[in-house]
């Protein structure tokens, strides 16, 4: 799918949207990780807060890839911190992206199911849905746990086909994740599309191979017509 080409609404059956970046401000996860748990593990452990953030930053970059990377529960035990009641301590900084309410109420008008495809734990859909509502907004969410492989994984995708039928060539797939997209248009989901500003507090984001898939600077460019 070229940049100029807009998605031809008539042709598409299923949108699947990625949650965190995609829909959701990266910012509220970005700041989680990288600021309030190490100024409370710094806390827990009796070290700087510097400290902390490079004694994290080294277990999560270990199990990138990975469906731990994601699972509060493997943290939970991981870190010996209730990873839950800390999320929520800054659910306030739980907000949509530019245009993606305005998006998800244009899509639900149209003839196609729409579905949030996640590795995010459902540990962590619950915070987000407690702040937001987000799974009022789609026909149903699915969690990557619930398969035991993150998306980044094509065996996820022959998976997640089992339990939900839909047609690839009239798939539109949203997902912040250059990794995550590979992996679907592995199994053959035609309509790729890449948000370039998941955090809203951040610059954009570069695509590796922005010839493959089509970046977005904006959820409105994705509004039916």
């Amino acid at each position: 799918m070229s940049h100029s080409q807009p998605i031809d609404w008539h042709n598409i059956d299923t949108v699947l949207f990625d949650m965190d970046g995609t829909l959701l401000d990266l910012h509220y996860d970005n700041y989680f990780w990288l600021q309030h748990l190490p100024e409370q593990y710094a806390l827990l452990k009796g070290c700087s807060v510097d400290e902390a953030r490079e004694r994290l930053k080294d277990k999560i970059r270990s199990q990138l890839g990975t469906l731990n990377f994601y699972c509060i529960d493997y943290w939970i035990d991981e870190l010996e911190i209730d990873i839950v009641a800390l999320k929520y301590e800054v659910q306030n900084r739980i907000q949509f992206l530019p245009h993606a309410e305005v998006l998800l109420t244009a899509i639900n008008a149209l003839p196609v199911q729409s579905l949030i495809v996640t590795n995010a734990h459902r540990k962590t859909l619950a915070v987000k849905d407690a702040a937001i509502n987000i799974s009022s907004y789609v026909d149903d969410v699915h969690a990557s746990h619930d398969f035991g492989l993150p998306k980044e994984d094509p065996q996820f995708w022959e998976l997640f086909s089992k339990k939900f039928s839909f047609d690839p060539a009239r798939t539109v797939f949203v997902d912040d994740n250059e990794q995550v997209l590979a992996s679907a248009d592995q199994f053959g989901i035609r309509h790729l599309i890449m948000p370039l500003n998941p955090d809203s507090q951040r610059a954009s984001q570069k695509m590796r191979q922005p010839e493959r898939y089509t970046g977005i600077q904006s959820l409105a460019e994705l509004l039916p017509c």
